[in-house]
């Protein structure tokens, strides 16, 4: 690949003066040679393995994802140039209440971006890109967070670790870690979808508890769960997480998985992937999965 070629991603008009046209990933020095690689594979997976539709997510302060779906003709797009959302989902609580005065001068937090619910992008890293087996023709991208003037998002969390990583490389240091993550899995009983139960954020659901603990590393618990955890493992293995181990935690309907060692960005990536995903499997199956210390259940 040329260096023409990779400052334009290998595609796009060519001005006058026979330079590329600029993009935004290119204007604010976010696109390297090994970006430029990572984008034409991406493209060329989602051409290759039928890929409809892009979910483009990144952590929020409180480590929720959000983010947009795209349609798969837009990735490509969306990869040089960014995907826009409203600024006022930095402002948010967990419960998505804004709770910075959005329409006050520097959106209440002291920025001029954020005022008036400005946009801000989400610039897919292709290097992230997985493929969802559990939902048909969909990928997954985790995003960098810029304003739309190219400056840095204080706030992104992405960006908040590779800093910290930094620090650490400047003192001789490297940052390894297995992930150890423990969750609650409940049967959901009532979804409690009535309009009576609508509300900001809404009656959580009813659920009942998967096993009565406290039997830590219980191999009969572990049989009772089977099912659920073979949907969990499948479908996190397909998606690549290099899942270690399955086990059965201390107290009531509390498990434990663990991931094997990853470096710097990728060992936080594989978490909030992880994270999600947990959720999204066991939901589909008629579970609802917590990663709270400590839920709001009699007993637990």
């Amino acid at each position: 690949m040329t260096d023409e070629q990779v400052r334009s991603g290998g595609v796009g008009p060519m001005r006058p003066d026979h330079k590329p046209a600029s993009f935004f990933a290119d204007r604010h020095g976010m696109w390297t040679l090994a970006r430029a690689e990572a984008a034409a594979e991406v493209e060329a997976r989602i051409a290759r393995d039928n890929i409809e539709i892009v979910r483009l997510s990144f952590a929020d302060q409180h480590g929720m994802l959000r983010g947009k779906t795209l349609v798969a003709s837009e990735v490509a797009g969306a990869l040089r140039n960014g995907c826009s959302f409203p600024g006022s989902l930095l402002l948010k609580d967990t419960a998505c209440h804004t709770v910075f005065s959005t329409f006050s001068p520097g959106g209440g937090v002291g920025l001029r971006e954020l005022e008036g619910s400005g946009d801000v992008l989400m610039v897919p890293d292709p290097g992230t890109f997985r493929i969802l087996p559990w939902a048909a023709h969909s990928g997954w991208l985790l995003c960098d967070l810029r304003f739309t003037n190219g400056c840095a998002v204080p706030f992104s969390t992405r960006d908040l670790f590779r800093d910290t990583l930094q620090v650490l490389r400047d003192r001789g240091y490297e940052f390894v870690a297995g992930a150890e993550l423990e969750f609650h899995l409940f049967r959901i009983v009532d979804p409690r979808l009535d309009p009576a139960d609508a509300g900001q954020p809404g009656v959580p659901p009813e659920v009942a508890l998967t096993t009565q603990g406290y039997q830590h590393l219980a191999e009969l618990r572990y049989d009772e769960l089977d099912d659920i955890f073979e949907h969990l493992r499948v479908g996190l293995t397909k998606l690549g997480l290099p899942l270690r181990s399955l086990e059965i935690e201390y107290g009531p309907s509390q498990y434990e998985m663990t991931l094997s060692p990853a470096a710097g960005l990728a060992a936080a990536d594989l978490v909030v992937l992880f994270r999600s995903a947990v959720k999204q499997i066991a939901r589909r199956h008629g579970y609802h999965a917590t990663f709270m210390c400590r839920p709001r259940i009699p007993n637990v």
